[in-house]
């Protein structure tokens, strides 16, 4: 497989009715050839924020390599779309929330280890933490132009809800990857 392969099965996915779910199925059919799509993503770096990442940007979709590195977790937040990820080494482990009444609630957890996917409808928030020793990288497909889309975050101190603004974030990380758990993991 090459790269703009990769792209045009991803792009024929969001012209599907339940873009989501298309996704998801090309990323189940990828699970088999998760050494080949690391190789295939190697000149990306994953780091650096979304333009270190990033490797395909259009309305309907965009595509990132996305690399936390050891002890990373990041705050809580949304991608202002459905989102969906294939974890090619590394683990993560995924706290994820929904909004009730302005407030967030958590309503589970998803480890991902190598091959493991994980999809989330576009009402999902979460926490990410690379828990190995390894960096964890993944590739991640977003329903849209995530660059472009009102997207939020949260204080992980406060739970306090802001756009997303990217120097805040990085702030909020920071925070977040020297507290002991995500924000209301008890």
């Amino acid at each position: 497989m090459k790269v703009h392969e990769l792209v045009s099965s991803f792009g024929k996915a969001c012209e599907n009715a339940n873009p989501m779910d298309a996704a998801r199925e090309i990323l189940e059919s990828l699970r088999g050839q998760v050494e080949a799509i690391e190789n295939l993503l190697g000149y990306i770096s994953g780091t650096g924020g979304n333009a270190g990442q990033l490797f395909y940007r259009s309305p309907q979709v965009t595509l990132l390599k996305v690399c936390f590195p050891v002890g990373r977790r990041t705050p809580p937040h949304d991608h202002g779309t459905w989102a969906t990820i294939l974890q090619l080494s590394g683990e993560e482990k995924n706290t994820l929330y929904r909004r009730e009444n302005g407030e967030l609630r958590k309503v589970g957890e998803k480890i991902l280890t190598r091959g493991a996917i994980l999809t989330m409808p576009a009402d999902t928030v979460h926490v990410v933490q690379c828990r190995s020793d390894v960096p964890a990288i993944g590739l991640h497909v977003y329903g849209g132009d995530i660059f472009t889309l009102a997207r939020h975050m949260w204080n992980p101190e406060t739970l306090q809800e802001h756009a997303l603004d990217w120097t805040l974030y990085e702030k909020f990380a920071q925070t977040a990857s020297k507290a002991a758990n995500a924000p209301l993991e008890g």
